[in-house]
């Protein structure tokens, strides 16, 4: 049995990943981010990562735009763009269209000035490297591998076919659908603050604002003949001495302890 531990949308919420290091074991095989870290904080959220005693692998997404491709953050820690990893008797293997891609930069394309002329450029660069993620999928045991991106993927069928497991974030919230015997799991936000005020408060001033974090993940486990089972597990924080407020969001309120 394989067991993973998957997550997504950490928006530089560091405590959101203390969160999961204080509920979660050293009981999985890998640890996967499917994108969205946070540019500003992903050195101290990998620090926390990194004492899963497993590899951490990852995609980057939007808010990780001025990360490296080859950014090194840790021996365990492995960028799955275009490079597949092993997990038991799985290939693990991403795509990547955030971030600074050294290839991308480089292109005399992204230097012409033209806003059009770098879309085009941008869109043959994304299909240049889904080309390379197709050859490097059907020559991983299809079957056995598992796409990790930000961003769901389309049009799987067509350049990724066999492929049974697809895992994704960006939406901020969990799905789990299978379309055409492949399986799009949305492996959820781990950052997911919802505003509150102290029940019983008759009358509730910007500084009586708190939020509490209702984040989530999944838990992953393979066995060869029982294939893959999802678990989508939240911080289902504790509500009782709280009210919600619905349609704001205070971003200079504090998280409830």
């Amino acid at each position: 049995m394989t067991r993973i531990l998957a997550c997504s949308d950490i928006h530089n919420n560091v405590n959101a990943v203390r969160q999961l290091r204080a509920r979660e074991g050293n009981d999985y095989d890998a640890l996967i981010v499917a994108g969205d870290m946070g540019s500003d904080a992903a050195d101290e959220i990998f620090d926390i990562l990194r004492t899963f005693d497993c590899p951490i692998l990852y995609v980057f997404g939007n808010w990780d735009s001025r990360l490296r491709h080859d950014q090194n953050f840790g021996d365990r820690c492995h960028h799955l763009h275009l490079s597949p990893y092993p997990v038991g008797d799985l290939a693990i293997v991403g795509e990547t269209i955030d971030g600074i891609d050294p290839e991308w930069e480089a292109s005399i394309e992204v230097k012409t000035g033209d806003p059009a002329s770098v879309a085009i450029a941008r869109q043959e660069h994304v299909d240049r490297q889904r080309a390379k993620l197709s050859k490097i999928v059907a020559g991983q045991s299809p079957e056995r591998t598992v796409v990790v991106s930000h961003y769901r993927l389309t049009k799987t069928q067509t350049f990724l076919p066999g492929a049974p497991l697809f895992l994704f974030g960006h939406i901020h919230r969990f799905e789990d659908i299978k379309y055409r015997g492949q399986r799009f799991v949305n492996v959820s936000a781990m950052d997911k603050k919802v505003m509150v005020t102290r029940k019983g408060l008759r009358r509730a001033g910007l500084g009586d604002h708190r939020f509490l974090n209702d984040g989530s993940y999944v838990v992953i486990s393979h066995d060869a003949r029982a294939g893959f089972a999802i678990e989508p597990r939240r911080f289902d924080p504790d509500f009782s001495d709280w009210e919600r407020v619905e349609g704001i969001f205070i971003s200079s309120a504090m998280e409830v302890e």
